[in-house]
């Protein structure tokens, strides 16, 4: 291996200062070596970021994957996701966290680890897909020489950019990028296949194609676009666009259809989304006319990702109409433009139209009618991964032509060069904000002051580390925000605010808002305490028949709590019901059999039996204080 400044030979046009290599293997373990020093330089400061969002509901407080045991009734269970409603939901995703928890526990460092290495051979499997697909038969006489640069450079474009940040540090995203993954290694595997010349060969290709398809739809539903995706890239690369390749191919193009209508059909409930959008800020029609821009905000994030620009959250005004605001119907109109391009220059430019196709085709589950958030930076992972590619042919022409010139030359080499390092530094700035809640709301909230979400978000992370007068202040203003995601999400808030009032004294205002609380989000994870705090407010006022419905409902949101049960035990004394009050107390030593409280409450109910044994309970209560004292 030698070292030596980038100039044109018959194997490749090289990037300066890379190494010759005599054979492929080694260049290819260069990429390998090359993109684990970057991405790690780039994502070090990641693996102790905290829990975010969505990683508590479907990771952290999610019992189904909490597994001790690797046992099929185990894995069975994971398979529905976080909402348990007998239908399979992302089941590899969730198999993901449960392995994760099986060997470390909630220990975070683990779960970033896995993350990046998702994303690091995510990275090799795009670089080995671009660069055998500059080697096609179709492409080679244009490309090969510069199929090693032009793949290099793409990869690394996609690779660091700040967008992907919350696709590979947010925990509950390794559903975005896994199954990215295996998407790009089903296409890879498929290319494989369609140019093996031995048939064994192309056998345990297609076959290695089919498994990571299937593991792609198991992982996140967007992949089921992937017979698509492949459909189009045999039309463009494989057979070549002609009149007649087209007109073969309409006829087996029912083939990805079906499959498509089958994934949706298991993966998703077509009945939930009309009513879905009851809940929504926004209507279907609005959803549908906003996503065009929401898009072309996409592209222009992924060429120029200021971390000014990136955040969880973002503030997206709905298009109410065709022309309200304006840039609704320009963005369609544009986009409506570019596809027309695309489908004439076809057979003229047949990469740079699958790129871009590629990119519109893999927006379209999540931009679509469905009932989501209108954007999150996520949803770029998979469709940007061959966006880069006609930069990276542009730049790599460039330095062709000016290798020559040196005045122009160098200008390139160090611009590039640049703005590599600036986006391995945002990236590093984007995982710093996502250090902690606090970093992440807090810069959340500066860039989108007028939405609900963040305010909470931000709050809540006040509330956590004790600024409580503080957090009451971004409590209100969220209470007055705008709710761009699920209306009822307000209820979130008012149990937030109904918490501090509780532990500032103030019952009766607490009182008002955790029934708001409840009216309002029935179904968040706030409500189990908001009925647990109203059943502690009823039972100080004396209405023990009231306080006992609302511990019952607190239980069956979260039958494995603990505390709950400790609360009811105290009740049914208070109730004179003291054969139940012992047997609520049992219920509390099997889920906590470190308890010490429960055991005054055992007493107690002895004692109203009239039972002898009090004294024995009280024994232990004292044995507890003494062992307590001594630690």
């Amino acid at each position: 291996m030698v070292m030596k400044i980038m100039k044109i030979d018959e194997q490749d046009f090289n990037l300066p200062l890379t190494f010759k290599f005599s054979y492929w293997g080694k260049r290819y373990l260069f990429v390998a070596a090359a993109l684990m020093v970057i991405l790690l330089l780039s994502y070090n400061n990641s693996f102790e970021c905290s829990w975010h969002f969505d990683d508590y509901g479907n990771v952290v407080e999610n019992a189904s994957i909490h597994i001790k045991q690797l046992t099929w009734d185990n894995f069975k269970k994971l398979s529905y996701g976080i909402m348990n409603e007998g239908r399979i939901s992302r089941p590899f995703s969730y198999l993901s966290f449960a392995l994760n928890y099986y060997f470390g526990g909630l220990d975070i460092f683990g779960y970033h680890v896995v993350n990046f290495l998702i994303h690091y051979f995510a990275a090799i499997f795009l670089f080995l897909f671009i660069i055998n697909t500059l080697r096609l038969p179709l492409l080679k006489e244009k490309y090969e020489k510069q199929a090693y640069s032009i793949a290099l450079l793409a990869t690394l474009l996609w690779a660091i950019n700040p967008v992907h940040v919350t696709a590979v540090t947010y925990i509950v995203q390794r559903m975005a990028s896994m199954a990215a993954l295996f998407y790009i290694m089903a296409m890879y595997f498929y290319l494989k296949f369609r140019t093996s010349l031995r048939t064994p060969t192309s056998i345990v290709f297609i076959i290695l194609c089919v498994l990571c398809a299937f593991l792609a739809l198991g992982t996140k539903e967007n992949a089921v676009m992937l017979p698509v995706s492949i459909l189009l890239y045999d039309i463009f690369f494989i057979q070549g666009i002609s009149g007649e390749t087209i007109k073969k191919n309409v006829k087996i193009i029912v083939i990805p259809v079906a499959v498509i209508m089958t994934g949706f059909a298991i993966s998703y409930d077509f009945s939930s989304i009309v009513k879905d959008y009851e809940f929504r800020p926004f209507t279907m029609q609005e959803r549908l006319l906003t996503e065009p821009r929401i898009i072309l905000f996409y592209i222009s994030l992924l060429f120029y990702p200021l971390t000014s620009r990136l955040t969880l959250i973002h503030d997206i005004e709905v298009s109410k109409s065709l022309f309200d605001p304006w840039t609704t119907f320009a963005a369609i109109l544009f986009l409506i433009l570019i596809t027309v391009v695309c489908i004439i220059k076809a057979k003229k430019w047949p990469l740079i139209t699958y790129c871009v196709l590629f990119f519109f085709i893999n927006h379209f589950i999540e931009g679509s009618f469905l009932s989501l958030e209108l954007i999150f930076e996520h949803r770029n992972y998979l469709p940007s991964m061959l966006l880069f590619i006609p930069l990276a042919i542009l730049l790599v022409e460039g330095l062709k032509y000016s290798s020559e010139k040196k005045i122009i030359f160098y200008p390139m080499v160090a611009m590039i060069t640049g703005v590599m390092i600036v986006l391995s530094l945002s990236v590093y700035i984007q995982n710093d904000i996502m250090r902690d809640e606090l970093t992440l709301w807090s810069d959340n909230v500066k860039k989108s002051p007028r939405l609900h979400h963040p305010r909470q978000g931000y709050a809540v992370a006040l509330f956590i580390t004790g600024r409580l007068p503080e957090a009451i202040i971004e409590l209100k203003k969220a209470e007055a925000s705008y709710e761009s995601a699920l209306i009822t999400k307000k209820g979130v808030t008012y149990g937030c605010i109904g918490e501090y009032y509780y532990i500032t004294g103030d019952y009766e205002k607490s009182l008002d808002y955790y029934k708001k609380s409840i009216d309002w989000y029935p179904a968040s994870s706030y409500v189990p305490l908001s009925y647990y705090r109203l059943s502690l407010l009823l039972m100080k006022k004396g209405l023990l028949d009231d306080a006992e419905q609302m511990l019952k409902k607190a239980i069956s949101f979260k039958p494995q709590e603990p505390g709950f049960y400790l609360t009811y035990s105290e009740l049914l004394i208070k109730k004179k019901q003291p054969e139940e009050a012992i047997k609520k107390a049992q219920t509390v030593l099997r889920l906590n059999p470190h308890s010490k409280n429960i055991y005054k409450y055992i007493a107690d109910a002895y004692a109203l039996k009239k039972d002898k044994t009090a004294e024995n309970h009280f024994r232990m209560i004292d044995k507890k204080l003494e062992t307590q004292m001594i630690k």
